[in-house]
């Protein structure tokens, strides 16, 4: 395992891949398919109105999409899992998450490094799981998505964080394995899940990450996400998000905006 040098706190990068289940990698295995050539794009509009930000407002940016000069690779661009190195701890990014995500006080593995049980709500499922290895830890929006609509615009630090991103509950989440692989690096355009209960919530969540980010919105993922909004009779209202919450996730990014400071040597 190699390791870099990060922030004072004295973490380390995990090589492991991003996918959980036997090191498998997502994006070996399938793509969104969108291509990103679009002659507009989204944003979601940050101007309040009383203190509230629709997520279901956007900008129309009437300009080709920007597309990143180099193809997207996940270790190149956003490193692994975080890893602390402290008498305190050695879980990593995932460990941690786990843990957080876990209705159970969790099990962990001889060495104290990583979760071997606990019990997990699948949000996409529905299911419940009490052994680690069946969770993978998903980014709502996939690190190929990122990189592709904003992300590909940032140094190495900042995606760092987002790969690592623990200011909220539903930036990364404790997700079926298997559920997963099929998400892959899909938009709401290519991938609902299949808890019809959490629709709403799903497309509120991954909208949230778009606009505390910056990340753009593609045509199709905006029609796809109104044709959800509209089949599962989502509260528009239930969109609003206050200025405060915003604030609180950006201070959160600056806070820790040296939670990576040197990038993997290939």
């Amino acid at each position: 395992m190699k390791k870099w040098p990060v922030a004072l706190i004295a973490f380390v990068f995990s090589v492991a891949a991003f996918a959980d289940l036997n090191a498998l990698n997502v994006d070996a295995l399938t793509s969104s398919g969108e291509d990103f050539h679009y002659s507009d794009y989204f944003e979601i509009q940050e101007a309040p109105v009383s203190g509230f930000i629709n997520l279901l407002n956007y900008r129309h940016i009437q300009k080709s999409f920007p597309l990143p000069q180099a193809p997207y690779n996940r270790d190149r661009h956003f490193g692994g899992w975080l890893r602390d190195e402290t008498p305190e701890s050695c879980l990593n990014t995932r460990g941690k998450v786990l843990i957080r995500d876990s209705q159970t006080e969790v099990k962990l593995t001889t060495s104290g490094c990583s979760v071997e049980s606990g019990e997990w709500d699948d949000p996409y499922t529905g299911r419940m799981h009490f052994k680690a290895s069946d969770i993978q830890i998903d980014h709502l929006v996939a690190l190929k998505n990122a990189y592709m609509t904003g992300a590909h615009e940032w140094d190495f630090e900042k995606r760092c964080l987002y790969a690592n991103y623990m200011g909220n509950n539903f930036h990364l989440l404790s997700v079926n394995g298997r559920e997963n692989l099929k998400k892959s690096d899909h938009s709401p355009a290519g991938y609902t899940p299949p808890n019809r209960a959490y629709m709403c919530q799903f497309v509120k969540q991954w909208l949230n990450v778009k606009l505390i980010w910056t990340l753009r919105v593609t045509p199709v993922e905006k029609e796809a996400i109104q044709q959800i909004v509209e089949e599962n009779h989502c509260n528009r209202s239930w969109f609003d998000v206050t200025s405060q919450e915003l604030r609180t996730q950006r201070d959160y990014m600056r806070q820790n905006a040296n939670l990576c400071v040197a990038p993997p040597v290939f």
